[in-house]
């Protein structure tokens, strides 16, 4: 049978576009002006039209480029050839987090191969599973469905045999998978993952697989991926399908998961058409085959193997050029269409190749404002998965549309991030309280539960002998503080509580140590509100005191619901769910000279920490000693010790009462340092290049807390023909010789200046010529350390944090950045200064002008 042709009655038929915003042109640029909301009366237009252009707006309704767009359908051969043997390889995922469903799938495994259906059919089958790495199992292999049938046949005795262990490592499955391929005979490869791809690490993982799936390309084979549960990585997953002509379906149930593999099964015992090589002229820049009724899109800047076909199957072909904005106003015989489904069909190739941004802006250029409202903020792969079954649902089910909002333009995003949000409340946290219990109902957590106490030797908790009680137990409490991780897409939010400190043996208060009153003894109540990009606490039941800060928020389209009008006893809900979680980014970001200043900040600051070490303004050395055995640090703030529920982790990997995830930490450098890491503590750095000597004697372990008292003086060490002074030497030395006294540098002065505390430096000239007393320079440094982490802080927020909030939740750079990954090796040939640890060898590498990037995969327990 020959495939539907393209255009035919069968397919929807055309339909008028929508009305385009209008553009006029002045002196300066062209503006676009997007006109009053106006609902389209289309759905997805999919006619018969053979060349189209559309341009790919941003969520602002601002150009990012211009694509025309060709259209064709494939020839066909009349002949098809006789079915050859067709082998399904499934591969099942037995981690440990598949602990409570490993029953259910292998009662779903027998009843899916000894159906009568297959037998009669020359359908062999294999069933690898996998766990950790060097875990793998191959049940059975190349067996022909008829000999599985049996009720105590060895293939069915081999999936009884299935048990829960361990890490998750993909790629020994699918290497094993990819030796059982044979030439001339079709393929099939299901695999099933629940988790993500993560031991030996993410890293080896991925390179692994992107090996495995590039060798399986060209062979007769398709691979499609089932991505089961919440806590699959349906971007890995998808990447794998859209590689090698699969597909990826999001299952989130054995039923779901039993149909992904029936239909590869009745696909493989049917007549399949043969492979297609689909060849991409040099004009075009894309291109992506999409057959409806198989269900199928693929999409490569290259040629396309095309697998897994029926032969009533249809099949069609877009072919995509990126054009200037001249060329795309030079086609005026070129229809511009916003609505058709090359764009959805844009969207979600792109999203299953890892271009999150362009797969969104595609999806927001096609005028559906019902999916750019929900998709807009996807970032982690929940929200990418539930994306592209959206995406799915269109581009296969078109008829959904009618049910969406379509517009005439892009639908604007105007609404405050969430970073932006964390930023302004922080600033007015005296003007809103938090209802904590609400928070607590709320409250989704992702890390490790954890218990106080200490394990002893026989691995029993043991807990401290002293517990705090909550003084104001009021629900309606102010943030202290959102605390905003420099290294990973997490922000904290923090609360207060007085409480008193008692005794767990009799209940006693408490009251005093060593004469230090505890009557004001607070605890901190920390609430992560991100996670890897992951929201944690959706809504937020507020009380607003002020009536700007209510005004403000209440300009943020659908963050507050509540009362319209002020009230400051009611309660309203700040919906953060509907919030993006950084703003949109730029294409040119400029990050020149600010890791110079954070790293020089840095070395004064952990100057400065290492002399208040022990030191405190208004305690003695005992008091502070006699505080530690009550939990307390000189601070008066509480710290117990805490450990996991468990003692054995690999016990609970294995009974799937932890898993692990993948999460992405990111480092800021440049072409001499790697990242602040590369920068010693203080008193490790006084103790490497410097000989420290108070009162005449010299310190065999110098630290800079034993300096206080005294006189001092500091000298250049001898090094040694074995030291090697690296550029991180050549970085703190000179702020360290210039604050010791040894050389008058200006780098002190460069860093205190920032801050306006540029008095610092006669206190510390008085102080190292012994007019200025002890307190008075414990007090100065104390008050410079507190503003330079401020200013540090706030650095990082306005500049890198929507970044590494970006990176951190996806693990890619945003596709508005053109900066090529490198790796370790690549980057160090590049630039020789550079120093990798074991760790930052496997690491990829961004270089955005002067500034390096640095992005870690690693592995991230959480309790299930």
């Amino acid at each position: 049978m020959a495939r539907k042709k393209a255009g035919t009655p069968e397919e929807t038929t055309a339909v008028t576009p929508a009305k385009k915003p209008t553009t006029r042109k002045t002196t300066q640029k062209t503006e676009t002006v997007v006109t009053e909301p106006e609902v389209a009366s289309v759905t997805t237009d999919v006619g018969p039209v053979s060349r189209l252009k559309f341009t790919l707006y941003n969520f602002n309704a601002q150009p990012r480029g211009y694509y025309l767009v060709d259209r064709s359908g494939l020839p066909v051969s009349d002949s098809i050839p006789d079915k050859s043997v067709a082998h399904q390889i499934i591969i099942v995922d037995r981690s440990g987090s598949m602990w409570g469903a490993i029953e259910d799938v292998k009662r779903m495994l027998t009843e899916l191969l000894t159906l009568e259906q297959y037998a009669e059919v020359d359908l062999i089958a294999t069933l690898l599973s996998y766990s950790s790495e060097g875990d793998l199992q191959c049940h059975f292999q190349r067996t022909p469905i008829s000999e599985i049938i049996p009720r105590d046949s060895r293939p069915r005795k081999g999936i009884d045999q299935i048990r829960c262990t361990g890490l998750t490592c993909v790629s020994q499955a699918v290497k094993l998978a990819m030796s059982l391929v044979k030439e001339g005979e079709m393929t099939a490869i299901t695999l099933h993952s629940d988790g993500y791809a993560n031991d030996p690490s993410p890293n080896s993982e991925t390179k692994a697989i992107e090996n495995i799936t590039g060798e399986l390309q060209g062979k007769d084979v398709f691979v499609n991926t089932i991505a089961y549960g919440n806590y699959a990585d349906y971007r890995f997953l998808a990447k794998i399908a859209n590689g090698v002509s699969g597909v990826c379906i999001k299952a989130g149930n054995i039923a779901e998961m039993y149909e992904a593999l029936n239909q590869t099964a009745a696909l493989l015992s049917g007549s399949i058409a043969p492979p297609l090589s689909i060849e991409m002229p040099t004009e075009y820049d894309y291109q992506l085959f999409l057959s409806h009724s198989a269900k199928k899109l693929n999409g490569i800047a290259g040629t396309l193997k095309i697998c897994g076909l029926k032969p009533d199957d249809d099949a069609l072909v877009y072919r995509y050029r990126k054009l200037t904005a001249a060329e795309y106003q030079s086609l005026t015989d070129v229809p511009e269409v916003q609505t058709h489904e090359a764009i959805m069909a844009f969207a979600k190739a792109q999203l299953a190749e890892g271009n999150l941004n362009t797969a969104k802006y595609a999806l927001a250029s096609s005028y559906n404002a019902t999916l750019t409202e929900k998709h807009s903020r996807a970032l982690t792969n929940s929200h990418i998965s539930s994306m592209s079954v959206d995406l799915d649902q269109v581009l296969f089910d078109p008829a959904v549309v009618k049910s969406h909002e379509v517009l005439n333009h892009v639908r604007i995003n105007h609404r405050i991030s969430l970073l932006e949000l964390a930023r302004l409340l922080g600033q007015h946290r005296d003007q809103f309280l938090v209802n904590l219990s609400a928070l607590k109902e709320n409250y989704r957590r992702r890390g490790i539960k954890r218990v106080e106490g200490v394990r002893d030797e026989k691995g029993t908790v043991v807990k401290p002998w002293v517990k705090t009680e909550i003084v104001d137990k009021t629900e309606w409490r102010p943030v202290s503080s959102f605390d905003i991780n420099r290294n990973t897409a997490s922000m904290n939010m923090l609360f207060a509580r007085k409480v008193r400190l008692v005794q767990v043996e009799n209940g006693q208060p408490i009251e005093e140590v060593a004469g230090i009153k505890l009557d004001q003894l607070s605890i901190f109540n920390n609430y992560t509100l991100v996670s890897d990009g992951e929201l944690n606490i959706p809504i937020l039941h507020v009380k607003i005191s002020s009536k700007g800060l209510f005004e403000t928020l209440k300009k943020q389209d659908g963050l507050v619901e509540g009362e319209e009008s002020y009230d400051a006893e009611a309660e309203y809900a700040l919906r953060l769910e509907k919030l993006p979680l950084v703003p949109g980014f730029s294409s040119k970001l400029n990050f020149d000279g600010l890791f110079d200043t954070l790293a020089q900040i840095k070395v004064l600051t952990s100057i400065l920490s290492a002399h208040l070490k022990e030191e405190s303004a208004d305690f003695t050395l005992e008091q502070v000693e006699e505080l530690k055995k009550h939990y307390l640090s000189k601070s008066l703030y509480l710290s117990f010790p805490t450990t996991t529920e468990y003692s054995d982790l690999q016990q609970a990997l294995n009974e799937g009462s932890v898993d692990a995830r993948t999460s992405y930490k990111i480092d800021i450098g440049n072409r001499e340092l790697l990242n602040m890491g590369k920068l010693m503590s203080g008193n490790k750095f006084l103790d490497r290049l410097y000989v420290t000597k108070v009162n005449g004697t010299e310190l065999d372990k110098p630290a800079f807390d034993a300096t206080l008292d005294g006189t001092t003086k500091y000298e250049f060490k001898k090094l040694s023909a074995r030291t090697k002074v690296t550029k991180a030497d050549e970085f703190m030395k000179r702020i360290f010789d210039d604050f010791l006294g040894l050389d008058s540098t200006g780098s002190v002065m460069s860093i205190v200046q920032k801050v306006g505390m540029a008095s610092f430096i006669d206190t510390l000239n008085g102080w190292q010529a012994g007019k200025v007393k002890k307190d008075v320079f414990v007090a100065a440094m104390g008050d410079l350390k507190d503003k330079l982490e401020s200013y540090a802080d706030q650095l990082f927020e306005e500049n890198l944090s929507p970044l590494v909030f970006y990176i951190g939740s996806t693990g890619l750079l945003p596709d508005e950045i053109d900066a090529k990954a490198q790796t370790a090796e690549a980057l160090g040939t590049k630039y020789p200064a550079l120093a990798f640890s074991k760790d930052e060898q496997e690491g990829m590498y961004f270089e955005i002008g002067e500034t390096i990037l640095g992005v870690y995969a690693k592995k991230e327990y959480f309790s299930m």
